[in-house]
């Protein structure tokens, strides 16, 4: 479990069972959620994971919005039926925690080109419906429905790192809450963004203020991604994000897509939307000369051609 969820237990003792999927089930604790369930999707930073044969009992025992008590030891389902305790005593906390201190020593990114090769070949378009290929090489004209939320991702980089901070909400309450699922499209994209701040801490700080009374006061997204977006505000993240971003700062090539490969397959469509708001982020930052890459064609201008064929 993750090292800080006994803390939060002992805080919300009470609570009851929010939602429920194939892979596991959300406790609502007060204001925060829970996660118990498999690790398939990454370990997150409020998840309690355990192997699919446990999982699988769990979801047969408990209903929605059956009564639980936790402590930081135990959890106890009040099914008037099937009465369930889940034994925390014995967990293995862990935490996921991105190391900014080793990029701010050189403020090199390594692997852009391949992750920009990567998500460009993976030939899925995002939740947003922007087309690697077409994003790449800059090919979305005024007319394209895509051109749209290719441009506010790209004024609210430009607001994040110049600093205009009367523009950030606008293009913020663009993305929040839009497209489908769980963690709508648009959350997933702002997630992205908020891990490459957390790596590089190059973003104007309007951007967690802003965006965290948003989040935290108004009802414009799903309770479960407004969690994923709370935690990142905080600076916690899946396993399957902070991967990606250690491994930027490291020069092993083969552990880089491995763990990119991993972010990519995460549900429908909330990993290729990270990756999108990652790809955002790092072309800001070379726009602006505020990180090195090996990548060379990333900066003022996408020169990648319309094919996953091109050779960046």
């Amino acid at each position: 479990m993750h090292a800080q969820l006994a803390a939060l237990l002992s805080r919300r003792p009470s609570g009851y069972v929010h939602s429920i999927f194939e892979n596991g089930i959300n406790l609502a604790m007060g204001d925060a959620l829970v996660f118990v369930g498999t690790a398939k999707n990454g370990r997150l930073p409020f998840g309690i994971h355990m192997g699919q044969e446990s999982v699988r009992r769990l979801r047969f025992y408990v209903r929605r919005n059956d009564v639980i008590a936790g402590t930081p030891d135990i959890i106890q389902f009040h099914h008037p039926t099937y009465p369930l305790t889940l034994d925390l005593s014995q967990a293995v906390p862990f935490r996921n925690e991105i190391r900014a201190e080793r990029y701010r020593m050189n403020r090199d990114l390594f692997h852009v080109c391949s992750f920009m090769e990567t998500c460009l070949s993976w030939g899925v378009p995002t939740g947003l419906d922007v087309e690697w290929d077409r994003f790449l090489a800059h090919d979305y004209m005024p007319d394209d429905p895509q051109y749209v939320t290719v441009q506010h991702a790209e004024q609210l980089l430009d607001a994040l790192l110049s600093g205009e901070v009367r523009v950030i909400e606008s293009h913020l309450r663009y993305f929040l809450g839009r497209g489908k699922g769980l963690t709508p499209s648009g959350d997933d994209f702002l997630v992205g963004l908020l891990a490459v701040h957390r790596l590089t801490e190059a973003f104007h700080p309007a951007f967690l203020t802003i965006l965290r009374h948003i989040v935290e006061r108004e009802a414009i997204t799903t309770d479960v991604s407004k969690a994923y977006l709370l935690h990142a505000l905080h600076g916690r993240f899946s396993d399957t994000v902070t991967q990606v971003l250690n491994a930027m700062i490291t020069e092993d090539t083969s552990h880089f897509q491995a763990k990119l490969a991993q972010l990519l397959h995460t549900g429908h469509s909330s990993g290729i939307d990270t990756a999108f708001g990652i790809a955002n982020a790092i072309i800001a930052l070379r726009r602006y000369e505020y990180v090195r890459t090996s990548c060379d064609c990333i900066g003022g201008q996408r020169h990648f051609a319309a094919s996953s064929r091109s050779n960046l």
